[in-house]
């Protein structure tokens, strides 16, 4: 029995690259929405499909023939994406899926990249697996719908895992080229709240850790560093020698302090980070 990763983006293809010499003894199937993504990813699956997974035919092939299913959903497109597109994307699918297990009697593990964004504000504060998520509207309440519409589905048979992933960073989405256009512009407010990130390889080191540990319940994904906006940003510009932002102080519009993520319950369960730490200089 076999792996199915449905939604073979940025982290969907890092964990699938991973998991290459392990390809004769764990078939794989990748699916994405997207034909121009074939060429990177033929060669990394024994199947490859293009596959809506609010459509029952088409999830349904793609994960009859094995026993672990690996969500890294990801709304399409590169705009922002309304709470209605993240519904479509997130709770359609997880809908859809459910309708389908009668008809998978062979799927015993379900692993779920989710988002800390689950948390909310904290005013600073830490938080972890047993914070309460916080109430809202829009992205965060599908989020939240998400994992519930997971977490029903497992029982003695089958497993399910929800990774609380930061923000993630990594080859393609390094930090410095994310900041750099920010040299010399104002930005409002001070810069104090937190921010949580996890590098791509430690993301998808941890999803094949829960795969092969039979992890369940919620697990955060995140680094050992929480570091404020202000000091990220600020190292990150200092080290390409370019001009800092100017803070205009004060808290930013609609913003709080954020949140510090604790991972204590990833490295319980045995992973270790092989990037604890940004590379902030």
């Amino acid at each position: 029995m076999g792996l199915t990763i449905v939604g073979c983006g940025y982290l969907g293809e890092a964990v699938a690259r991973q998991l290459q010499p392990r390809r004769t003894l764990l078939p794989l199937t990748l699916t994405t929405t997207v034909t121009e993504r074939h060429a990177a990813l033929r060669d990394l699956a024994d199947q490859l499909l293009l596959c809506d997974a609010t459509d029952p035919s088409q999830l349904l092939v793609a994960l009859q023939r094995n026993h672990t299913a690996v969500f890294c959903l990801a709304p399409r497109g590169n705009q922002q994406v309304n709470a209605d597109g993240y519904r479509q994307t997130f709770i359609d699918s997880f809908r859809c899926l459910r309708s389908l297990l009668p008809d998978l009697p062979h799927l015993r593990q379900i692993i779920y990249t989710g988002s800390c964004s689950v948390y909310g504000d904290a005013d600073g504060d830490w938080v972890d697996e047993s914070t309460a998520p916080a109430a809202g509207n829009g992205h965060r309440e599908v989020l939240l719908e998400s994992e519930r519409l997971l977490t029903d589905m497992g029982d003695s048979k089958r497993r399910v895992c929800i990774l609380r992933l930061a923000a993630l960073h990594g080859p393609g989405r390094e930090l410095d080229d994310r900041l750099k256009g920010l040299a010399g512009r104002e930005r409002a407010g001070d810069g104090r709240s937190f921010s949580n990130w996890i590098h791509v390889h430690d993301a998808a080191g941890a999803l094949i850790a829960a795969m092969d540990g039979a992890w369940s319940g919620v697990v955060n994904v995140v680094n050992d560093e929480p570091i404020r906006i202000r000091d990220l940003v600020d190292l990150s510009l200092k080290r390409q020698q370019l001009e800092p932002v100017h803070w205009s102080g004060g808290p930013a519009p609609a913003s709080g302090n954020g949140r510090r993520i604790r991972n204590d319950r990833l490295k319980t369960l045995g992973y270790r980070l092989q990037h604890p730490m940004l590379n902030t200089g």
